[in-house]
């Protein structure tokens, strides 16, 4: 099983890939798909686990609330002092931001923990669905995208660090 803290070193390792950080940002911006979420679909897809689209629905709702009352506003706040804070009182937000972002993922972490997986599926699509969205929906570049970020996962968990969580 997947805990928390295999997601968030994951996720870390992930993040610190310009192209991936770049691609989990836009589809955040522009189709409103939660990266910790997306980061699952695919630490998942490695482990061969899949969800179908009405149980990636329920992860997205685990933690949703949680988002919505405390790590988007807190989001608006940071991106809005941007411009107006010191350096190191920024980095100080964005460690804030962190430690909610921590919190979404142990949110859906636990709502794993109590559903049936199968072993086979397509948990990119599952995901998306679990956003209202269809593959048709995205334009083909970006979903080639997508496929090679699924493919970042298995090149990741040869990094020792990473390998050794599991």
């Amino acid at each position: 099983m997947i805990s928390h803290e295999s997601l968030w070193q994951f996720g870390d390792k992930v993040w610190q890939q310009p192209q991936a950080r770049q691609l989990c940002l836009l589809m955040q911006d522009e189709y409103q798909i939660d990266p910790n979420l997306l980061l699952l679909a695919i630490l998942m897809e490695h482990e061969q686990m899949f969800l179908d689209g009405a149980k990636f629905t329920t992860l997205r709702k685990a933690k949703d609330e949680w988002e919505e009352r405390m790590v988007g506003p807190y989001r608006q706040l940071r991106k809005l002092a941007k411009s107006s804070l010191p350096e190191d009182s920024y980095r100080q937000m964005l460690e804030v931001e962190l430690v909610m972002e921590k919190r979404s993922q142990r949110l859906m972490v636990k709502a794993l923990q109590h559903l049936n997986v199968d072993p086979e599926g397509d948990n990119l699509s599952a995901c998306l669905q679990a956003h209202g969205l269809n593959n048709s929906d995205l334009p083909s570049e970006l979903l080639g995208q997508l496929s090679e970020l699924f493919d970042l996962a298995s090149q990741l968990f040869h990094q020792p660090q990473l390998a050794a969580v599991r």
